[in-house]
Formats: structure tokens, C-alpha cells, sequence
């Protein structure tokens, strides 16, 4: 599946159903088609509408969640990583629940609904943003930098100053094809020592074996996918977050330690830096 030069929506409805991983509630949500410029668009329970730009950021503890007035939904960034990385411009999303359901805690799961529901090229235009000159944004240890290019390339790195994960990196070009294989299927993690803290903030509830890579002093919880899973898994984030800037970017990312927070910062400054061309 590549990327095609006009807008594109998905061909037919796909639903998929599961329990949200911090919530550890059930939860499920169906992805339709949509009409040109229309962009990706979450509809809550209660029929309101949250478009799926920077603006409507509530909160990044742990996740990123979306709001618009009373309606909130939590978790909400693997399944836009996965529509931006396999090239879907404008969906709407049905949600049943407070958050998206967990999956198996990567973005592979979302690939393959996408697949199977398939793109539709639309008559229009793709919207990209470019930048002028380059966008920098900090968060605490944290940054996160844009340059202008001709198309998306994505670098990250992380240090937890942890000995298990180490210091890890990946650079790549977003393309359909690596996203789904290099990024999607990086699931989530958590070091064991957050997991008490976690709970009391009444997150990670449904975190099972099934969904969540756990770092412990001697090892990791589950085999691998990749040798470097966690810094795979952030930049699967990253992605679902930098799609909150409203279009397909032009740009060089780079980004060192990035949180939620900082990632969707950095997807604020873009929208207001960019130009749609």
C-alpha cells in the first residue's frame, strides 16, 4: 500500500472492539469513510465531534487524550500513527468507550484493519505542510526539532538512564511500507518501578502481558519484536502525535527523550508555523 499523490479515505467501515490499556475498560470504535478536506474526525458516544488537531489536546499523562467540552478520548495516538503511516487523509471515528482500545499494545493491529478496509482516492489534492525554517520545542530534558524537506523523516533517541534499555536510536523515511513493518508492530512499555505510581494515578489498568512490555532490572517481561522495541515503540507515538499538526508534513523530526507532551507541542508549533501548500 503507498501513498497516493491525491487525498485519500478508506473504502468501506471496519470496527474493531477491546479493552482501553489505562482505563481497563471495554471500549470499540469503527473507522468510515469521509468526504475531501474533511481530515480525521473522533465522535464520541454522545455524537460530539473532536477533530484531530493539536488544539484539541487535554491531557499527555502517559497517553495522549482529546476533548471538546464534556467528551474525552484517551489513548488516542496508535491509531492515528497508524492512519498517518499508511497514508489515510480523512476518516472519521466512531468511538464507543473513553478510550481506544489497547490492541496488543503497538499499532499492528490498527495496520491491519486499515488494510483490510482498504484506501479510496479522493478527488482532491493532498494538504502537506512545509515549513520555512525550522521549529524547535523543549519539554524539561526533552526536545524535539523540524526542519524543511522535500518529505517526512523521522529520529529519535532515548535514554532512561536505564541499564536494561540502554541508549537506543532509529532513523527512517515514513513510508507505508516501513511504518508497518519497522514502527507498528512496537508495542508499549513500562518500567516495573512506575507500576504502583501508575495505579494510584488510575492509570495502566489494563495492562496486561498481552498489550505492555514491562522493563524490570534483569530483562524485559516478554521477547522482543526488535532489539530495539522501546525507542521503535516511542517514535510509533511520536507519529501519532505529529499527525495532530493537520496535514502531511515536509520535514526532518528529530526528537531526544519525547513525551507526549512534548510531541504534541511540537504538533501545535508546526500548525501554526506551517503552510499548507
Amino acid at each position: 500500500m503507498s501513498l497516493q499523490p491525491g487525498q485519500t479515505t478508506l473504502a468501506r467501515p471496519v470496527s474493531k472492539a477491546g479493552t482501553g490499556l489505562h482505563t481497563g475498560r471495554r471500549s470499540s470504535l469503527t473507522l468510515l469513510p469521509a468526504a475531501p478536506h474533511a481530515g480525521i474526525v473522533f465522535i464520541g458516544g454522545s455524537g460530539a465531534e473532536i477533530p484531530a488537531t493539536a488544539e484539541q489536546v487535554v491531557d499527555t499523562r502517559r497517553c495522549t487524550t482529546l476533548g471538546r467540552g464534556r467528551v474525552r478520548v484517551m489513548t488516542v495516538e496508535h491509531v492515528l500513527s497508524a492512519l498517518y503511516g499508511m497514508g489515510v487523509d480523512n476518516v472519521r471515528i466512531e468511538v464507543q468507550g473513553e478510550e481506544i482500545p489497547a490492541c496488543d499494545g503497538s499499532a499492528q493491529e490498527w495496520v491491519e484493519l486499515i488494510r483490510r478496509a482498504g484506501l479510496r482516492l479522493l478527488e482532491a489534492p493532498r494538504e502537506m505542510l512545509a515549513l520555512k525554517e525550522a521549529v524547535w520545542v523543549t519539554e524539561g530534558d526533552s526536545w524535539g526539532i523540524a526542519a524543511p524537506a522535500p518529505r517526512l523523516t523521522l529520529a529519535v533517541g532515548v535514554d532512561y538512564g536505564d541499564a536494561v534499555v540502554g541508549r537506543q536510536t532509529v532513523w527512517l523515511p515514513v513510508t507505508a511500507t516501513r511504518y508497518a513493518r519497522e514502527l507498528a508492530p512496537a508495542r508499549t512499555f513500562g518500567f516495573q518501578h512506575e507500576v504502583e505510581t501508575l495505579l494510584a494515578a488510575g492509570l495502566a489498568r489494563g495492562g496486561t502481558s498481552e498489550n505492555a512490555i514491562v522493563v524490570r532490572r534483569d530483562g524485559y517481561s516478554a521477547p522482543l519484536r526488535f532489539p530495539d522495541e522501546i525507542v521503535r515503540h516511542k517514535a510509533m507515538d511520536a507519529l501519532g502525535d505529529l499527525a495532530l499538526c493537520g496535514g502531511r508534513l515536509r520535514a526532518h523530526v528529530a526528537l531526544v527523550r519525547p513525551s507526549h507532551r512534548l510531541t504534541t507541542k511540537l504538533a501545535l508549533a508546526l500548525r501554526q508555523a506551517g503552510r499548507i501548500v
